[in-house]
């Protein structure tokens, strides 16, 4: 973040709701994630359920990953 002590300019709100997306998107995949297992779906359920739960846990890596930053 470049700006002064005490002061947030554009790039700083940008940074912090970026930040705030991100975690919110990996909460609500997490939460959906762990009732995931609470469906009924049947005979279905054993082959929709893990492909559910490796695609929720790929995008909360993928999300993670993105957040960090090069900086020089």
């Amino acid at each position: 973040m470049g700006s002064k002590k005490f002061k947030l300019d554009l790039t700083d709100v940008w940074s912090l709701g970026k930040t705030s997306l991100f975690v919110g998107a990996a909460a609500a995949l997490t939460f959906f994630g762990e009732n995931l297992a609470d469906l009924d779906l049947g005979n279905a359920g054993v082959l929709f359920v893990p492909i559910v739960a490796v695609g929720i846990d790929t995008l909360v890596k993928w999300l993670k990953d993105n957040e960090k930053t090069d900086k020089e």
